[in-house]
């Protein structure tokens, strides 16, 4: 372990040991809830997106504060069971909105899933808080758009920010490289096995359409291929041990290659979903979020 720390520590790479962190390193909006502010007091909200004839489900976990504040989008995975509600809610307590909402064709909400629509929709959500009205009703910073995203959300959040310069910040963690999930054919099928098993809350989309949907976007859906377009901005790579540790580490090296000045890097011992490391996994997006203010 330590060889892996000292070439990770060469190559400006955290790694993040399986202790626990102490109470004294984490940020206080992980371990404690901030002062009441009885003038301007958290809350949720609960909305509708329209994308595309459909109406996501949507929720805002309103920040405490006069505002406007700035708003995270914390996009879930495919079909989204680790939902991340214990991130958003310590990214409220740090004094950010926090939007979540569900893509066309799953969990309910109309329509039939894709991963193009998926993307579509994540275009609408930025178009939704980008409006004035809406920016105006849930005192939100319009020019204040960081997206969040895990495994399938990751990818996601990467290519919105990919795509729309005037998106501040993004944070990929563990994300999926669509782009590159048919490369290799004994992950592939490792991978379309699991897919199978997971997909019961999406409609409109088997495991094999959607890998056959990826094989046909796959020069447009290599995340790699979006480094010089994101290496403007704040970029915030989380890797575990899973299957995309090597594409995020393509991503982080292709980055460096196009010179970004602003990437952060981190590599946590735990699995996909960071079941034994969900403390250090806010632990590390609240910290980089109070840089974004500095």
């Amino acid at each position: 372990m330590w060889n892996r720390v000292l070439i990770l520590a060469l190559l400006g790479i955290a790694w993040v040991s399986p202790r626990p962190i102490c109470a004294q390193q984490m940020p206080s909006a992980v371990v404690a809830d901030p002062s009441p502010d009885k003038q301007h007091p958290p809350g949720l909200a609960i909305l509708t997106v329209p994308s595309h004839g459909v109406e996501l489900d949507a929720w805002l976990y309103v920040a405490s504060g006069e505002g406007p504040l700035g708003t995270v989008i914390l996009a879930h995975g495919l079909p989204g069971y680790e939902s991340s509600g214990d991130l958003a809610q310590s990214i409220r307590r740090a004094g950010w909105n926090v939007l979540f909402f569900h893509y066309r064709g799953t969990w309910g909400v109309p329509g039939a899933f894709s991963q193009s629509s998926a993307i579509e929709d994540m275009a609408e959500v930025v178009r939704f808080l980008r409006d004035p009205a809406n920016a105006a009703k849930y005192h939100t910073d319009p020019k204040q758009l960081v997206i969040v995203g895990h495994s399938f959300g990751g990818f996601i959040a990467g290519y919105e920010a990919a795509h729309d310069p005037d998106i501040k910040a993004v944070a990929m963690i563990a994300a999926v490289n669509h782009g590159k999930i048919n490369a290799d054919p004994k992950e592939r099928e490792a991978r379309l096995k699991r897919w199978e098993t997971q997909l019961h809350p999406v409609r409109g989309a088997t495991a094999a359409q959607l890998f056959a949907e990826a094989e046909q976007h796959a020069k447009d859906w290599d995340y790699v291929q979006w480094a010089d377009m994101l290496r403007t901005r704040p970029i915030l790579l989380i890797e575990a041990d899973d299957q995309n540790h090597a594409d995020m580490e393509a991503l982080a090296s292709a980055l460096r290659q196009k010179g970004s000045a602003h990437l952060e890097q981190k590599t946590v011992a735990t699995d996909h979903s960071f079941s034994d490391h969900r403390i250090a996994l806010q632990t590390i997006v609240i910290d980089w979020l109070q840089q974004l203010r500095q």
